[in-house]
């Protein structure tokens, strides 16, 4: 086994939270990937990259969870070790997971340590601070009250006289069956089946 890099992720928000993992250098970035992922308690199910950076954590060349076609970065998670991104104790990379959320860690090399015999590694060291839900953030550039305003435009539309799917067979389909139907009008909803309309085609 080779060295070990005891790192510590610390997680950007106002709170304090971080979590030190210790990582063979030889190991993919993909297990760091799931390692930090795992030692803040998040599922682990978007998309994420990996940043190579400086003292004031900038973020530089990207290594992105998968590479894809026609993208700047030609390796991914897979073919880069974690002793690559971090080659000495005064490097720093950036880890970006959700891209809709964009939670940021930010990533430093405590030291080197020998490893201990029988021990598995990646291995979460230490746990300070209650990172929040991965859900608790709201995806960027949605605004609330644009997409309030957005639904409540789709349900005027919806209840207009000309409202259309645009599809033929859908819009016969619901000027048959009376449109959109109001339960207080009787006794409950009634239901015509498409398959008894005539084709208009």
């Amino acid at each position: 086994m080779g060295k070990i890099l005891k790192l510590r992720v610390i997680l950007d928000v106002e709170a304090d939270v971080f979590r030190d993992i210790e990582i063979e250098a030889q190991a993919p970035l993909a297990h760091l990937h799931a390692a930090t992922l795992d030692a803040f308690g998040w599922a682990g199910m978007e998309m994420a990259s990996f940043y190579k950076s400086n003292a004031e954590w900038d973020r530089g060349d990207e290594i992105p969870l998968v590479a894809m076609p026609d993208g700047e970065a030609d390796r991914d998670m897979d073919q880069i070790t974690v002793g690559e991104l971090l080659p000495d104790l005064h490097a720093r990379a950036v880890y970006v997971y959700d891209f809709l959320r964009m939670w940021c860690f930010f990533i430093e090399p405590l030291n080197e340590v020998a490893p201990e015999p029988g021990a598995g590694y990646p291995r979460l060291t230490l746990e300070f601070g209650v990172p929040p839900a991965p859900e608790s953030r709201a995806p960027e550039g949605v605004d609330d009250a644009d997409l309030l305003a957005a639904l409540s435009l789709a349900e005027e539309e919806q209840e207009g006289d000309d409202w259309s799917t645009g599809d033929p067979e859908l819009d016969a389909y619901r000027q048959a069956s009376g449109g959109h139907h109001d339960d207080e009008d009787d006794g409950g909803p009634t239901f015509t089946n498409i398959d008894d309309l005539d084709d208009i085609y």
